[in-house]
């Protein structure tokens, strides 16, 4: 998503991993979600508040009840606690908008696929002299893709440790390669 042109949305909670809650019935407040129980839970479970902390009542989220309850299966995923983790969901995160941020050919370059099927995909963005070679591996086994002609190099600001040898890469599972025309 981050890859692709135009705007970015990111959904409530997204940055920190979190999955969607369950909201009791009790404290539902979407009408879908109350006329439809238990079949359609509604869309609370993806508006709850984001945990912030998780040393008080509320998650550092309010002082008083919020609209929809906190989560529990969230506190383990609070903003403290990924806050100083390299590793984390919110670092990542951090790091890949901070790639974007510095790549204009990603909100306005070009797009053109050069190899997918159901397992990968792999394209070209392309901008003001700038030219990005984005190829993801979306399944479980190692993948090993042929990079477009020229000479490529793996953009160090991208938040993943692929390498390039010779005209090629190999990608480990569910990672991706950025790489950039030298």
């Amino acid at each position: 998503l981050l890859s692709l042109r135009g705007s970015v949305c990111l959904y409530n909670g997204e940055e920190l991993g979190l999955p969607e809650a369950y909201v009791p019935f009790e404290d539902l407040r979407d009408p879908y979600g109350i006329r439809f129980w238990p079949k359609f839970r509604g869309r609370d479970g993806c508006r709850t508040p984001i945990p912030w902390a998780n040393d008080n009542t509320f998650a550092g989220f309010s002082e008083v009840k919020p609209w929809l309850p906190v989560a529990i299966d969230h506190m383990t995923r609070t903003v403290a606690q990924q806050e100083g983790d390299p590793d984390s969901t919110l670092a990542f995160y951090r790091r890949m908008l901070a790639f974007r941020r510095g790549a204009p050919a990603f909100a306005k370059g070009d797009f053109r696929v050069t190899a997918a099927t159901a397992g990968h995909i792999a394209f070209l963005r392309a901008h003001a002299g700038e030219t990005l070679w984005c190829a993801f591996n979306l399944g479980e086994s190692p993948l090993r893709l042929a990079l477009p002609e020229g000479r490529w190099r793996a953009a160090p600001a991208a938040p993943f440790a692929a390498t390039i040898e010779g005209g090629e890469t190999v990608l480990p599972p569910f990672q991706a390669l950025f790489a950039e025309r030298g």
